[in-house]
């Protein structure tokens, strides 16, 4: 006399309605007694059942397992798992770019409250300046945000408006696709401003800034950098955080 279905959920912790599904999709063939049309398990029931709990343990699908289950060969089944691994380290690359990029936005949230609107001397990731930006809204600019490998960039992480410190005041004024290079860290006047549509703080975050370098016997460089790091519904309306940073003369 084989098992019932209640027994083989007990040794095994696979619920009933999951024993039913596996009978349905053909993966296991419990026999039904001519009296009661019980189920009853046999022992290679049992070990198919042990069989399908490895490979649900692998998030291996009905149609997977059926494959295993007919294939005549290790190989056959060892090209199951390998897929398997593949597709894993797909999800894991993925998961670890999300996590960077999460890992990103804490840093920025707290660049946003250590520096906002205070200037100190801190070490910025070198850039690389890959396009000019002429209309950041035009349809043709969409192909500009995207890497070698035709991968879309965030664009938000790949703005950079590039300002020209001049004598007179501020010179040209561009908006660039930028990345890190990964190249030792630059030196720089740093800050954290706020922007919105209803006020532009360039003008007077340049007025502080050369007030500020001022009063520290600080030499810059040509140019000064502004890079997005959040953007934000904090007030009545959408707003951004940016962060400033203008690399110092040696």
């Amino acid at each position: 006399m084989g098992l019932s279905i209640g027994d083989v959920e007990k040794i095994t912790g696979i619920s009933k309605d999951r024993l039913r599904y596996y009978e349905e999709k053909q993966l296991i063939s419990p026999v039904r007694d001519t009296d009661n049309s019980y189920r009853e398990y046999d022992n290679e029931e049992v070990l198919k059942l042990l069989g399908i709990q490895l490979y649900r343990s692998m998030d291996l699908g009905v149609k997977e397992i059926g494959q295993i289950q007919d294939s005549d060969s290790i190989e056959k089944i060892c090209n199951v798992f390998k897929r398997r691994q593949e597709e894993l380290l797909l999800q894991i690359a993925q998961l670890q770019y999300q996590k960077d990029i999460v890992s990103r936005s804490i840093d920025d949230c707290e660049k946003i409250t250590d520096h906002l609107g205070k200037y100190t001397i801190r070490k910025v990731k070198s850039l690389r300046l890959i396009d000019k930006i002429d209309d950041l809204v035009s349809t043709e600019t969409g192909a500009k945000f995207r890497t070698e490998s035709d991968e879309q960039m965030i664009i938000i992480r790949s703005l950079v408006r590039r300002i020209e410190l001049t004598p007179e005041g501020i010179g040209e004024n561009a908006v660039f696709v930028a990345e890190e290079t990964g190249e030792e860290d630059i030196e720089c006047v740093y800050t954290v401003v706020r922007d919105s549509a209803d006020y532009d703080p360039l003008m007077d975050e340049y007025a502080k800034c050369m007030q500020w370098v001022r009063e520290n016997n600080i030499r810059l460089g040509r140019y000064c950098y502004i890079r997005p790091l959040l953007v934000s519904h904090l007030g009545k309306s959408t707003e951004s955080f940016l962060e400033v940073f203008a690399p110092i003369e040696k």
